[in-house]
């Protein structure tokens, strides 16, 4: 099976572009979560909460994993990939 390469830099910004807004959208919403799980705790202390909360906290740690990985993929492999590709393509050389 032949492996396909999308071989357009502006196609490739704007793939990088849309995993920055998703890890920050992700981000932000954490942000709301907790803030508005810092609200709710001054006067809500049920069963239900507190292991709604466990639960939030333990989810909240493998977020910012993703985000990392996110981060990753987006300023190593596609910029090195976003790079090479512009090289190629102003080479006067090329194939």
């Amino acid at each position: 099976m032949a492996i396909t390469v999308d071989n357009d830099p502006v196609a490739i910004d704007r793939y990088r572009q849309q995993i920055r807004s998703a890890k920050e959208q992700l981000m932000a919403q954490l942000q709301k979560t907790e803030a508005a799980i810092e609200t709710v705790s001054a006067s809500w202390k049920d069963n239900n909460f507190i292991q709604f909360h466990s639960n939030f906290n333990v989810d909240k740690e493998q977020i910012k994993p993703l985000c990392k990985v996110l981060d990753d993929y987006d300023q190593i492999i596609l910029n090195n990939l976003q790079q090479k590709l512009n090289l190629y393509l102003e080479s006067p050389t090329k194939c």
